[in-house]
């Protein structure tokens, strides 16, 4: 079966964090985009395996990315 997740990436200082944010608490990190989205692929299936494990139901994706976009305000 295949899962799919809206999945975001942003860089703080050095490293890079990707999330889910339809899954609280599964996030990769990494120095380039691409570890922190290989390090986000594999806690999305521990996480998988640990609700299968548990018998819980695996959450469908409910985030839509419509539009991204830096924002500022002169106070």
């Amino acid at each position: 079966m295949t899962y799919a997740y809206t999945s975001v990436i942003v860089k703080e200082g050095r490293k890079f964090w990707a999330y889910i944010p339809d899954l609280p608490g599964v996030y990769g990190q990494g120095k380039s985009t691409s570890t922190a989205k290989r390090d986000l692929l594999e806690a999305l299936k521990l996480y998988i395996e640990d609700c299968r494990a548990d018998g819980d139901k695996i959450p469908s994706s409910h985030v839509i990315s419509v539009k991204v976009e830096k924002v500022s305000l002169a106070a």
